[in-house]
């Protein structure tokens, strides 16, 4: 019997929460499908699986390769040009195989497909709703030359049908995520499937340092790490000598300049450790007590989840999918100065940080990449056929190294 053949796309893989997203998605599926990865950036398997804990075989995925706009060389350069050019080759191809899954927002493959939704960036009205940054790069301002570029992106693209009129099973990555998509796209009761999260815990007995903090993520404006940077020199100013490492790829974007100014301007208190593989990122969060993260729109939250099933204790905004992951109020802020109270409080009492540093492990096992890939297995599944028979589950031995 002949197995399904499954296109996974991912426009662009860079380092971030989609890509893994998409890799946890490829390894869910290889032993079960004939699968197809199509992607327009270059693909080194070994370093994807080193980056995100995963082991995609090479040998049971076909790599396919989409054209890609002359100068594009990195996930952020003319976007919304490359995603219309990518979308229209997916949507060219998607007749060949027998189920298609975007592993990063919608794609519109012209049959009823799953996609999986990592934020909201896909829609330039939720971008200018929701991203308190979202004009920070002179690019995204509502200029003459951006409505002809989107416009000329649009003209590049196929015709687009509305979200909830393509017959696909659309899966958000958190409750957040749910709600927004009902709300302006009239997709009702959209199915919640987190992101993969690869959950080790930090070495019993670890040393921590009592005032140092961590910071990860992607070093882009919507993460609001100049926010992270004020909020710690406060609680500097109320006598509590905190650090900071910041674990984050600091390229050549000019927001990424600004970002490494702003912590060269405190080498005495913030360490750069740059993007780190997974084992490197892991050591360091076995050391710090604390975590911060300020992102007041954030679809899920994946760095979130990393920290706390490391140990560290962290602060997040109320707003989005990282005050989803981490539901104690205690650790939840509004505004700058609430988190610096909350920080202040936390730090006067070392026996109720112990305390919740004991649980927060034990509550992010609901992201381990072990669930994920048994859903996503399930969806794909189901979508394709409801009767499952003639597909085995992944073996004990495929799940052995994740959480």
């Amino acid at each position: 019997m002949s197995r399904a053949s499954v296109l996974v796309a991912h426009h662009w893989m860079g380092r971030g929460g989609s890509e893994a997203t998409a890799m946890w998605t490829l390894q869910a599926l290889q032993d079960d499908f004939d699968v197809t990865f199509v992607t327009a950036s270059p693909v080194d398997w070994d370093e994807l699986n080193a980056a995100y804990g995963t082991r995609v075989d090479p040998g049971k995925i076909q790599l396919l390769r989409a054209p890609r706009l002359p100068t594009v060389d990195g996930p952020d350069r003319l976007v919304h040009l490359q995603l219309r050019c990518f979308e229209r080759f997916c949507h060219r191809i998607a007749p060949r195989y027998d189920l298609c899954v975007s592993a990063y927002n919608p794609i519109d493959f012209g049959k009823p497909s799953i996609q999986l939704i990592g934020d909201f960036g896909f829609s330039e009205e939720m971008r200018k709703r929701l991203y308190v940054h979202g004009e920070s790069r002179f690019r995204h301002r509502e200029t003459v030359m951006r409505k002809a570029y989107l416009a000329l992106g649009n003209l590049m693209g196929i015709k687009r049908r509305p979200l909830n009129e393509r017959g696909d099973l659309v899966l958000a990555n958190s409750e957040w995520s749910a709600k927004k998509l009902e709300e302006f796209f009239g997709l009702a009761e959209a199915a919640v499937l987190y992101p993969p999260v690869v959950l080790p815990k930090a070495p019993a007995g670890a040393e921590r340092d009592p005032l140092e903090f961590v910071c990860l993520g992607r070093v882009v404006p919507e993460k609001e790490i100049e926010r992270i940077v004020g909020i710690l020199e406060a609680v500097r100013g109320r006598g509590f000598p905190v650090t900071l490492r910041f674990i984050g790829n600091l390229d050549d974007s000019a927001y990424a300049r600004r970002v490494a100014q702003l912590i060269g301007d405190r080498a005495e208190w913030i360490t750069p450790e740059g993007f780190l593989a997974l084992g490197e990122k892991q050591a360091i969060l076995a050391r710090p007590t604390y975590a911060l993260h300020a992102c007041r729109i954030e679809a899920f939250g994946i760095a979130v989840a990393e920290m706390a099933s490391m140990g560290c204790v962290p602060f997040v905004p109320s707003t989005g999918g990282a005050g989803e992951i981490v539901g104690d109020p205690r650790l939840q802020f509004d505004d700058d100065e609430e988190a610096v109270e909350k920080i202040v409080r936390l730090l006067r009492s070392p026996e109720d940080t112990a305390a919740i540093r004991r649980e927060l492990p034990g509550e992010m096992n609901r992201f381990g990449p072990k669930i994920f890939m048994e859903e996503i297995r399930r969806r794909v599944r189901d979508f394709r056929n409801p009767d499952p028979s003639g597909i085995h589950d992944a073996t004990e031995e495929n799940l052995a190294t994740v959480g």
